[in-house]
């Protein structure tokens, strides 16, 4: 019995380090603005755009970069990793502050949903058979989208769902 334990848990903990080091994303992630040419991966973005908003000049400049992991359970786990932003939850709709709000999770160009943490579960059903693109953007309070000189602060990751 001891055996079987033992192996089912070194078989949860293989599952776990699999998703873990083996996040599903491509050279398509951006860290910095998304800039013309980029629009052209993702040109259903523009469906539920929010005005931008630039940094503020003397303000650190913000980035994200974000991974998909496949959940054991179904679905996809997406982790944001912002850099000089921090998630505000409790600020939505009220003042606007540099560097602080929340992000917008899309699939193929289309909101999926505000994201107030770090991390989301993304379910399968908002995915097509295929190769999908999974973008995430920095918001601010008032939902505008953080921008540099124009462009908007994004990053895209290609998901292959099985079909």
């Amino acid at each position: 019995m001891e055996k079987i334990a033992y192996l089912v848990i070194g078989a949860a903990l293989g599952v776990v380090l699999t998703l873990i080091l083996k996040p599903i994303q491509s050279i398509d992630t951006a860290v910095m603005p998304m800039m013309e040419a980029n629009k052209m991966a993702v040109p259903m973005l523009d469906m539920h755009q929010h005005p931008l908003r630039n940094v503020a000049p003397d303000k650190p400049v913000p980035s994200v970069i974000h991974l998909v992991f496949p959940d054991i359970m179904g679905g996809y786990n997406v982790q944001i990793i912002p850099k000089n932003f921090e998630f505000t939850a409790a600020a939505i709709n009220r003042e606007v502050k540099n560097n602080q709000g929340h992000a917008h999770i899309y699939v193929n160009g289309i909101k999926v949903s505000r994201v107030y943490s770090k991390w989301y579960y993304l379910s399968a059903g908002f995915l097509k058979p295929g190769e999908n693109t999974v973008s995430v953007t920095l918001n601010a309070n008032d939902h505008s989208e953080w921008a540099i000189n124009g462009g908007r602060i994004l990053s895209n990751v290609r998901v292959v769902k099985a079909e």
